[in-house]
Order: C-alpha cells, then structure tokens, then sequence
C-alpha cells in the first residue's frame, strides 16, 4: 500500500469535487430566472445521470486498459466545459445537450478515482480509504456550495465560469502530481457494452454482488431524491437566497465528513460490515420518514440529520463489499456499478421531479421507501439467511 499516492488521490479528489458542487446552488436560481417548469430540476439531474449510465463501463474498461490518468484528466476538464455551456446557454435544448456532455465526462472521473483507491490500498484497509474518499467528497461538496452560493450572489453565470475556470487547474493539478497505477497497459481497448444490450445482464442480480448493485440503485434513489429536491426545496418554498442553499448544503457535507472520517472507520474494525449496512439503510429510512412527516421543526431537523449522517456510510459500505468480490477487473466492476448508481440517480430525480406539485415532500417520502426497502433485501440476505442456517444446525 502507497499512502503517498492515497494522499495524493484524496487531494484530487477534495479539489475536483468541490468544483464540482459549485453549481448546485446556483442551478435553482438558472431554472427561475430562465423561466423553466418546476420539474426541470429532475429532468435535469436525470439527463446528466443517464450519460453517466452510458459511460461509467465504458469510461472503466478505458482505464484498466490505459490507465487511471488520463481518464481523470479528461472527465475533469470535459465537465468544466460543458459546464461552461449549461452556465451561459439560453435554451433548454442546448442546457440538456451541455447536461449530458457534463454527465458523460464527469463519471470518467468519478470512476477512474474509486479504481484508483482501489489500486494503491490493500483489502484489509480498503474500508478506510474508501471512507476517507467518500469524505473528501463530503467536506469538497460543502466547500463547493459555500464558493458556488457566494459567487451565484453575484449573479448565478459567474459561478459557472469560476467553475469551468477551477477544472482547468485541477486538471494540471493531476498532470502534475499523481503517479499512474496501471503499469501494463493493453493496446486494444475492450470496451463494455453490455449494459446497453437489451435482454442482456451484465451481472447475475441473484448473486451477492448482484445484490449489492441494486441496493447501490435504492440508495442512490434515495439520496438522490433528497439532494435534487432540497436546493429547489430551499429557492422555492422557503424563499430563500443562493447562499442559504449553500450554506444547507455545507452543513450536510460537515455531518457527512464526521461520519465517514470517524464513524465509518471505527464501525469498520468493530463489526462486521454486512450487518452494518442493513442497520444503516434501516435508520436512514425510518430517519426521512419521520422528518418528512414531523409539523414540529426541531423533530424535523433532527430526524433529518439522522438521516444525512446515516446515509453518508451506505456508499463506501457497499462499495468495500463489492471490491472484496471483485477480482482482476475491479475497473469494469465500478463501472458498471457507476451505471447501477446512475439508474437510482435518473429515477430518483426523474419522480421527484414530477411529485413535487403534488407534494412537495414527497420526494423525501421516497428516498425513506427506498432506502427500507432496501433494508428489508439486505436483512433476508445477510441476516435472514444466517438465522435459518442457525436453525438447520440446531
């Protein structure tokens, strides 16, 4: 195990991210002032994730191939200038063609950095880096919405060309410091296509890995709902401005980055971490449910905290299981888990968008559906399962 290079991959990973939140805040504000229907803000979540869909397996045959690298060197400063595009462009036609470029080349990042950790961290240790990445992503997207909601005060297109601006730094940034980790690179690229064939399966859905996948869609589902529905929450119902927004978000990404800095680790050493995960998508549940039931505010505030706090450990979770099943091809493997996270993020955004006229907490309900549900697969999995084995000996 290298920690030079694991430092070196979490600095780029803290720096690219928070880029990358700075529109978030902003995004409400350029659907108002364009003038576009209260259900862009899914429609618009969800063409970015059905690029990412697309090209997570592609982006991750790619760099087991050819290396980490480039990979990360070209979704850093594709993203930006398609950012550039979705900031300045007038018409929705151009803003959804700008959204799927931006999706596109956004997961070659988000995929090459999962490998990359992966790459330079043993089995053993794994749980941890992936933690500490999931919170370098947590502390960088308040960073972002803190740097993007200050600068949309100015106006909302200033924050998108800061954006595109930053990505081209960072972009040098990884030239300059990381160290591929692919040391025999294939002259022939293999690109995976299966999870765009009809019919196909790029994966048994019966095995546990299979399972993991769709319990990575009814998380991402969940978080998803929350995370497009809450700026547009906070615009539009609340009134409030740019900078509250980024102040909301800072104050998740702050409980996400406790809980992935210290709690994750010290649950990693002390239980096991199949158990773990179903008691976590079970208090995640329960938690938006109640805060999106609850008249009183501080219940509500709680409830909800709970909620941020304890979906923040599903990802690095879930994905420390998957990378102790995956074997020689853990690329293609995040890949392809990108495009099963990608499904949870179109859907989840996708519904909200729409539910929202008919509730505007509704979106909420269904992240707190999902995630139990979730629960329930993995508790009959991991759990159920043990209990009936305990009884066949007995």
């Amino acid at each position: 195990m290298d920690k030079n290079k694991i430092n070196k991959i979490l600095f780029i990973n803290f720096i690219t991210m928070t880029t990358f939140n700075m529109a978030h805040p902003v995004t409400p504000t350029l659907i108002n002032t364009l003038g576009l229907p209260t259900y862009m803000f899914g429609v618009l979540y969800s063409t970015m994730a059905i690029a990412q869909f697309v090209m997570a397996p592609i982006w991750g045959s790619i760099s087991d191939a050819k290396g980490r690298k480039k990979v990360l060197i070209i979704g850093v400063i594709g993203y930006g200038i398609s950012q550039l595009g979705f900031g300045l462009a007038q018409t929705s036609t151009l803003i959804l063609l700008f959204r799927i470029l931006g999706g596109a080349l956004s997961v070659g990042f988000m995929t090459g950095s999962i490998a990359y950790v992966s790459d330079v961290s043993t089995k053993e240790e794994r749980i941890k880096y992936m933690s500490y990445h999931t919170a370098t992503m947590s502390i960088a997207s308040s960073c972002g919405a803190l740097l993007g909601g200050a600068i949309g005060g100015f106006g909302y297109k200033y924050a998108f060309i800061t954006q595109f601006v930053l990505t081209i730094l960072v972009g040098v940034c990884i030239y300059l410091l990381l160290d591929e980790t692919i040391e025999n690179k294939s002259k022939e690229v293999k690109i995976y296509l299966e999870h765009l064939k009809p019919g196909k399966k790029s994966i048994d859905l019966k095995s546990i890995i299979g399972i993991m996948m769709i319990i990575m869609t009814l998380a991402t589902i969940a978080t998803t709902s929350y995370n497009s529905t809450i700026n547009f929450y906070v615009e539009s119902v609340l009134n409030m401005p740019t900078i509250v927004n980024g102040i909301v978000m800072a104050i998740a990404g702050v409980i996400a980055l406790m809980m992935n800095l210290f709690v994750n680790p010290y649950l990693g050493k002390k239980f096991d971490e199949n158990k773990t995960i179903v008691a976590v998508l079970g208090i995640a549940g329960i938690s938006i449910v109640i805060s999106s039931l609850s008249s009183n505010m501080i219940v509500a505030l709680i409830f909800l905290a709970m909620f941020i706090a304890s979906s923040a450990l599903i990802t690095p979770l879930q994905q420390s299981i998957v990378s102790k099943l995956a074997k020689n091809n853990y690329g293609e493997v995040m890949g392809i888990q990108g495009s099963f996270k990608a499904i949870g993020m179109v859907t989840g955004s996708l519904v909200s968008g729409f539910i929202f006229d008919y509730g505007n907490k509704l979106p909420f309900l269904l992240g707190g559906v999902c995630c139990l549900f979730a629960f329930i697969l993995l508790y009959k999995v991991f759990i159920g399962n043990n209990k009936q084995e305990l009884k066949k000996v007995s």
